[in-house]
Protein backbone atom coordinates (compact mmCIF):
# COMPACT_ATOMS: atom_id res chain seq x y z
CA UNK A 1 0.00 0.00 0.00
CA UNK A 2 1.44 3.49 -1.00
CA UNK A 3 1.78 5.88 2.06
CA UNK A 4 -0.93 8.68 2.01
CA UNK A 5 1.42 11.29 1.46
CA UNK A 6 4.86 11.00 -0.46
CA UNK A 7 7.28 13.11 1.35
CA UNK A 8 9.15 15.18 -1.49
CA UNK A 9 12.40 15.80 0.34
CA UNK A 10 15.20 13.87 2.54
CA UNK A 11 14.83 15.12 5.51
CA UNK A 12 17.79 13.18 7.50
CA UNK A 13 19.62 15.92 7.77
CA UNK A 14 16.68 17.73 9.13
CA UNK A 15 16.51 15.19 11.87
CA UNK A 16 19.75 15.07 12.87
CA UNK A 17 19.60 18.81 13.30
CA UNK A 18 16.31 18.63 15.82
CA UNK A 19 17.86 16.66 17.94
CA UNK A 20 20.64 18.03 18.11
CA UNK A 21 18.54 21.12 19.04
CA UNK A 22 16.50 19.60 21.18
CA UNK A 23 19.91 18.79 23.38
CA UNK A 24 20.83 22.46 23.48
CA UNK A 25 17.40 23.03 24.52
CA UNK A 26 16.94 26.30 22.33
CA UNK A 27 14.27 27.02 19.48
CA UNK A 28 15.20 26.61 16.16
CA UNK A 29 13.66 27.24 12.74
CA UNK A 30 13.82 25.40 9.13
CA UNK A 31 12.64 27.10 5.94
CA UNK A 32 11.00 25.35 3.45
CA UNK A 33 11.37 21.36 5.31
CA UNK A 34 8.31 20.92 4.31
CA UNK A 35 6.73 21.07 1.19
CA UNK A 36 4.05 19.21 1.47
CA UNK A 37 2.43 21.15 4.05
CA UNK A 38 0.34 22.36 1.59
CA UNK A 39 -2.29 19.95 2.83
CA UNK A 40 -2.15 20.92 5.96
CA UNK A 41 -4.96 23.24 5.44
CA UNK A 42 -8.98 24.16 6.18
CA UNK A 43 -10.38 21.21 4.86
CA UNK A 44 -8.41 18.96 6.56
CA UNK A 45 -8.89 21.12 9.64
CA UNK A 46 -12.48 20.78 8.81
CA UNK A 47 -12.46 17.17 8.04
CA UNK A 48 -10.74 15.92 11.30
CA UNK A 49 -12.95 18.78 13.43
CA UNK A 50 -16.03 16.44 11.72
CA UNK A 51 -14.47 12.70 12.62
CA UNK A 52 -13.84 14.27 16.52
CA UNK A 53 -17.21 15.85 16.22
CA UNK A 54 -19.06 12.84 15.22
CA UNK A 55 -17.46 10.32 17.50
CA UNK A 56 -17.37 12.38 20.61
CA UNK A 57 -20.66 14.89 20.36
CA UNK A 58 -18.50 17.99 20.66
CA UNK A 59 -17.65 20.25 18.09
CA UNK A 60 -14.35 21.83 18.59
CA UNK A 61 -14.51 24.51 16.10
CA UNK A 62 -18.20 25.84 17.18
CA UNK A 63 -17.31 25.86 20.68
CA UNK A 64 -15.04 29.05 19.51
CA UNK A 65 -11.36 26.88 20.09
CA UNK A 66 -8.02 27.57 18.00
CA UNK A 67 -7.09 24.58 18.93
CA UNK A 68 -7.81 21.01 17.38
CA UNK A 69 -6.53 17.86 19.66
CA UNK A 70 -5.92 14.25 18.87
CA UNK A 71 -5.46 13.95 15.28
CA UNK A 72 -2.73 11.64 15.04
CA UNK A 73 -5.30 9.56 12.91
CA UNK A 74 -6.42 11.84 10.40
CA UNK A 75 -5.22 10.54 6.81
CA UNK A 76 -3.36 14.07 6.42
CA UNK A 77 -1.87 14.39 9.55
CA UNK A 78 -0.78 10.75 10.29
CA UNK A 79 2.32 10.50 7.64
CA UNK A 80 3.74 14.09 9.54
CA UNK A 81 3.27 11.99 13.14
CA UNK A 82 5.05 9.20 11.94
CA UNK A 83 8.07 10.60 10.81
CA UNK A 84 8.17 12.73 14.10
CA UNK A 85 7.74 9.73 16.22
CA UNK A 86 10.31 7.61 13.73
CA UNK A 87 13.52 10.13 14.00
CA UNK A 88 12.45 12.41 17.06
CA UNK A 89 15.64 10.99 19.58
CA UNK A 90 12.87 11.53 23.15
CA UNK A 91 15.01 12.81 26.35
CA UNK A 92 14.61 10.32 29.60
CA UNK A 93 10.14 9.66 29.61
CA UNK A 94 9.42 11.03 26.39
CA UNK A 95 7.11 8.62 24.82
CA UNK A 96 3.50 10.39 25.02
CA UNK A 97 3.50 11.49 21.26
CA UNK A 98 0.53 13.89 20.16
CA UNK A 99 -0.58 15.62 17.23
CA UNK A 100 -2.90 18.62 17.45
CA UNK A 101 -3.78 21.64 14.87
CA UNK A 102 -3.79 25.09 15.51
CA UNK A 103 -5.68 27.40 13.72
CA UNK A 104 -7.07 31.35 13.38
CA UNK A 105 -9.72 32.71 11.07
CA UNK A 106 -8.28 36.51 10.91
CA UNK A 107 -5.33 37.62 12.05
CA UNK A 108 -7.06 38.97 15.17
CA UNK A 109 -8.38 35.34 15.88
CA UNK A 110 -7.04 33.66 19.11
CA UNK A 111 -3.16 34.48 20.08
CA UNK A 112 -2.68 33.11 23.03
CA UNK A 113 -0.06 34.81 25.89
CA UNK A 114 3.15 33.57 26.38
CA UNK A 115 3.10 30.03 27.72
CA UNK A 116 6.07 27.20 28.45
CA UNK A 117 4.44 23.75 26.94
CA UNK A 118 5.67 20.31 29.61
CA UNK A 119 6.20 18.72 26.38
CA UNK A 120 8.72 19.57 23.41
CA UNK A 121 6.78 20.08 20.12
CA UNK A 122 7.71 20.42 16.35
CA UNK A 123 5.38 23.15 14.32
CA UNK A 124 4.69 22.56 11.06
CA UNK A 125 3.20 25.55 9.32
CA UNK A 126 0.56 25.01 6.53
CA UNK A 127 -1.67 27.19 5.29
CA UNK A 128 -1.18 30.78 5.45
CA UNK A 129 1.38 32.80 7.77
CA UNK A 130 2.30 32.63 11.47
CA UNK A 131 5.08 34.52 13.59
CA UNK A 132 6.05 32.94 16.96
CA UNK A 133 7.77 35.08 19.78
CA UNK A 134 9.96 32.93 21.85
CA UNK A 135 11.66 33.49 25.20
CA UNK A 136 13.99 32.37 27.13
CA UNK A 137 13.16 31.26 30.76
CA UNK A 138 13.89 35.00 32.37
CA UNK A 139 12.49 36.80 29.06
CA UNK A 140 16.10 37.84 28.75
CA UNK A 141 16.57 37.05 25.32
CA UNK A 142 13.31 37.13 22.93
CA UNK A 143 13.27 35.88 19.48
CA UNK A 144 11.12 36.48 16.53
CA UNK A 145 10.46 33.93 13.72
CA UNK A 146 7.71 34.03 10.83
CA UNK A 147 6.92 30.75 9.20
CA UNK A 148 5.27 30.15 6.03
CA UNK A 149 3.80 26.85 4.57
CA UNK A 150 6.68 24.18 4.70
CA UNK A 151 8.52 26.10 7.40
CA UNK A 152 8.72 24.43 10.75
CA UNK A 153 10.48 25.62 14.19
CA UNK A 154 11.21 23.02 17.13
CA UNK A 155 10.35 24.47 20.63
CA UNK A 156 12.03 22.62 23.54
CA UNK A 157 10.08 21.75 26.58
CA UNK A 158 9.62 24.65 28.91
CA UNK A 159 10.65 27.45 26.65
CA UNK A 160 8.67 30.34 26.34
CA UNK A 161 6.50 31.31 23.30
CA UNK A 162 3.55 31.90 21.79
CA UNK A 163 1.78 32.40 18.37
CA UNK A 164 0.38 35.55 16.29
CA UNK A 165 -1.58 34.69 13.45
CA UNK A 166 -0.89 36.80 10.49
CA UNK A 167 -4.05 35.91 8.88
CA UNK A 168 -5.53 33.10 8.70
CA UNK A 169 -3.79 29.76 8.72
CA UNK A 170 -3.24 26.31 10.04
CA UNK A 171 -0.57 25.13 11.90
CA UNK A 172 0.62 21.42 13.27
CA UNK A 173 1.60 21.07 16.22
CA UNK A 174 3.28 17.31 16.94
CA UNK A 175 4.33 16.43 20.63
CA UNK A 176 6.38 14.18 22.82
CA UNK A 177 5.30 14.85 26.58
CA UNK A 178 6.65 13.30 29.24
CA UNK A 179 4.90 10.43 31.19
CA UNK A 180 5.76 11.78 34.48
CA UNK A 181 6.72 15.24 35.97
CA UNK A 182 9.73 16.35 35.31
CA UNK A 183 11.81 19.06 37.09
CA UNK A 184 11.91 22.57 35.72
CA UNK A 185 14.81 21.60 33.92
CA UNK A 186 14.60 21.37 30.23
CA UNK A 187 17.01 18.71 29.64
CA UNK A 188 15.57 16.72 32.29
CA UNK A 189 18.98 16.05 34.18
CA UNK A 190 17.03 16.12 37.28
CA UNK A 191 15.32 13.65 39.19
CA UNK A 192 11.10 13.99 38.97
CA UNK A 193 9.96 16.59 41.62
CA UNK A 194 7.83 14.89 44.79
CA UNK A 195 4.47 16.71 43.89
CA UNK A 196 2.59 15.03 46.73
CA UNK A 197 4.20 18.07 48.76
CA UNK A 198 2.10 20.77 49.10
CA UNK A 199 3.09 24.09 47.96
CA UNK A 200 4.63 27.17 49.96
Amino acid sequence: MEPIVQFTKDRRNFWAELNQTRQGGVPKVWKSVFPEATNIDFHTLLQANQYIASVTNEDKILKGTAHLPAVEMDPVVKPYHIEFMENYQRIDTETLFNASLFFSFSDGHHSVHMHRDYESVLLIQGYGEVTFITANEDNSKKDVHTLKTGDAIFIPRLYGHKSVPMGPRVTLSLGANPTKAMSTNPNFMNQPVNTSQPYN
